[in-house]
């Protein structure tokens, strides 16, 4: 905490480290809720001989994250299963892998699967949080192309790349679309003129109801 000053007070710099004893094993998960606000960047580690865990981690509000191996990769999250209208669920012993990770949007669930020795850092990105209601049954949003098609006509709208939309949830009431937007590594936004602007776009085109979804936007 001595390596900062700020006046007479010192800066209170630390990195807080948090070592827990648990059972691993075959199906074994665990919830973290933290009693103030998440560290905006994580790291975990399971030192362990042979067994494997999964974390489920609670955020207080909607957020987008990205989840990075040991050498700085983006571990991709799991795709989108219409079935049960949530990103498909973790694999875990059944064929996962280190960091295997998926977020249940309403929730605000992180979901991570760990393996042996498996290190992981969790680091918030900035994205655009939004949700629209739609006048839709669910059946008739999904044949119509549920969520796949529902990217596109996003992110042909702002002129921007699919990947770089992410559908967090899908719920009745008529048809609710939680969504945000994130940046990608060709830095897409940044050529629209930075995430500011593109919310800026997006705000205009769905209040003024000029995007095209498939059915009458309800609200927003």
């Amino acid at each position: 905490m001595d390596h900062g000053w700020d006046g007479f007070y010192t800066s209170m710099k630390r990195t807080s480290r948090f070592v827990s004893l648990i059972q691993g094993g075959s199906g074994m998960t665990y919830d973290i809720n933290y009693k103030g606000t998440p560290p905006k960047k994580q790291k975990f580690y399971l030192r362990s001989n042979d067994t494997s865990v999964t974390l489920r981690i609670k955020y207080p509000k909607a957020g987008s994250y990205v989840i990075k191996d040991i050498n700085g990769n983006e571990i991709k999250a799991n795709s989108w299963d219409s079935s049960i209208q949530q990103p498909a669920p973790i694999k875990g012993d059944r064929g996962g892998y280190c960091g295997e990770n998926r977020y249940v949007g309403v929730v605000n669930i992180l979901e991570i699967y760990f393996k042996k020795g498996c290190v992981i850092y969790i680091d918030p990105i900035d994205s655009i949080q939004s949700s629209v209601r739609m006048n839709w049954t669910l059946n008739e949003f999904f044949k119509d192309g549920g969520t796949t098609k529902f990217v596109d006509r996003i992110a042909a709208s702002l002129g921007i790349k699919a990947a770089n939309v992410k559908v967090v949830s899908v719920y009745q009431g008529s048809v609710v679309v939680d969504f945000s937007i994130v940046e990608d590594s060709s830095k897409t936004l940044s050529s629209k003129g930075g995430i500011d602007s593109v919310q800026n776009v997006l705000t205009d085109q769905l209040t003024a109801k000029k995007i095209d979804l498939g059915a009458p936007i309800l609200n927003v």
